[in-house]
């Protein structure tokens, strides 16, 4: 999981970056809600503001985009499509710089999206997408767009473009070496298992909380033991005593006896899953764009995941992160063109390409059937997103939430956890 300059100065643009089909012949999609055709005789440019997926120098992610945009412009002469990308860390900023120069991006794909559109900056998605491309959407996963608008009625403003459910990771070599048989089951059972990595000279567990995805362990972790970011009720519940001994026992039971990685908090969770794939780490939590860097690592095959621990067993219902694309009304000339597009993109060979090369999960209906049967290692995973709990995204206070969470959550465990949650849960409630 981007506004403009009265949104920029609230400070809840900060968090929209949250923070997972080779191009064969096929035609645009469905026809559009968006008006006039988009391949009139006036040309238009619009532009895409997107994040970078890859763990690599190499941004493959806009050779992806490129790719897309060049087959849609060969189709599309007169549209043309301006490509701007960005890290995961800078996404944030580089959206509320264009907003606060009253230069939106006609399209944003990230995370938040329900504190721009109660400001009345979106398109709902019934009026930017084809009823065609809306019917194709995995049906809960569409659901999560839905926040109220300027108007205070309910309606989809956000469109999911990738998902991805997480898992918990284990070196199996270094398990051997150290003598454990079977993989961990509870939070007990994870210290335990890390106090034997550590005497390998290797790191236990890797706890990324640092700026780059702190709001996903976070969430991991206070699940585990009955919390989260909201209570039963719908309120916000940061500080909740789950909440707090979730913190105080990571601090007792893993970083002060050493077992992850000096200071988490300034650690970013890519750098810590390039550590894990050399075999430097024993365990961790990562969703499946975790394997290509197996891949890519000297870790081999000496992997395995499971589901993520609990305090007294493991989690029934795992995280679940939906990313999406919205489209701003800013430039009112541009609708029919962005529409076209969108229907474009949302293509299932172009879904298909994209999860393959990250190993994320598709939001599209045939995307999804597809790829369970073709990639099964992300069976799994796609057969979890019914049951996952997901953020908060629907409500307008989680874009600067989490963002809070990314800035200062890891001081929880190396200073008073309640008086660090007490500030992230003064920002979601706006006091």
């Amino acid at each position: 999981m981007k506004r403009l300059a009265t949104l920029a100065a609230t400070g809840l643009v900060a968090s929209l970056a949250l923070s997972a089909c080779s191009s064969s012949k096929s035609s645009a999609g469905g026809s559009s809600t968006g008006g006039n055709s988009g391949d009139s005789a006036k040309p238009v440019t619009i532009s895409l503001l997107a994040p970078s997926y890859g763990s690599s120098d190499k941004d493959d992610t806009k050779l992806y985009w490129q790719q897309i945009i060049n087959d849609f412009q060969a189709k599309n002469p007169n549209i043309k499509v301006d490509l701007q990308m960005a890290t995961w860390d800078n996404l944030a900023t580089k959206l509320t710089t264009a907003i606060q120069n009253n230069d939106a991006p006609d399209l944003f794909e990230g995370g938040g999206y329900a504190d721009v559109a109660a400001q009345g900056l979106l398109y709902k998605a019934s009026d930017i997408v084809s009823a065609d491309t809306l019917k194709n959407l995995i049906p809960h996963v569409a659901e999560l767009g839905q926040t109220k608008g300027a108007d205070g009625q309910q309606a989809q403003y956000g469109i999911p473009f990738t998902t991805s459910t997480r898992a918990f990771f284990y070196n199996t070599d270094l398990f051997k070496q150290a003598g454990i048989t079977d993989a961990p089951k509870t939070w007990a059972d994870v210290a335990a298992d890390a106090a034997k990595i550590k005497a390998l000279g290797k790191t236990g567990f890797g706890l990324p909380l640092g700026s780059e995805e702190a709001q996903a362990e976070t969430y991991l972790w206070t699940l585990g033991n009955g919390g989260g970011y909201k209570d039963a009720s719908g309120k916000w519940a940061i500080n909740s005593p789950q909440n707090v001994e979730t913190f105080q026992w990571l601090t007792a039971n893993l970083v002060k006896p050493g077992l992850t990685e000096s200071d988490p908090a300034t650690k970013k969770r890519t750098d810590l899953w390039k550590d894990f794939a050399s075999g430097n780490i024993g365990m961790i939590n990562g969703s499946p764009a975790l394997i290509p860097i197996l891949k890519q690592g000297t870790i081999g095959d000496n992997w395995k995941s499971v589901a993520i621990p609990g305090k007294t067993g493991p989690l029934s219902s795992p995280l679940g992160v939906a990313d999406f694309i919205e489209a701003f009304n800013t430039k009112k000339d541009h609708k029919a063109a962005v529409s076209k597009f969108l229907d474009f993109a949302l293509q299932k060979q172009y879904q298909e390409q994209f999860d393959n090369e990250y190993m994320l999960l598709p939001a599209t209906q045939d995307a999804a059937t597809e790829l369970s049967t073709q990639t099964p290692s992300l069976k799994p995973f796609i057969d979890a997103l019914p049951s996952a709990a997901w953020y908060p995204s629907s409500d307008p206070q989680w874009d600067p939430t989490s963002q809070k969470i990314k800035d200062i959550v890891g001081k929880a465990v190396s200073s008073d956890p309640k008086g660090v949650l007490d500030q992230i849960q003064a920002v979601a409630t706006g006091s």
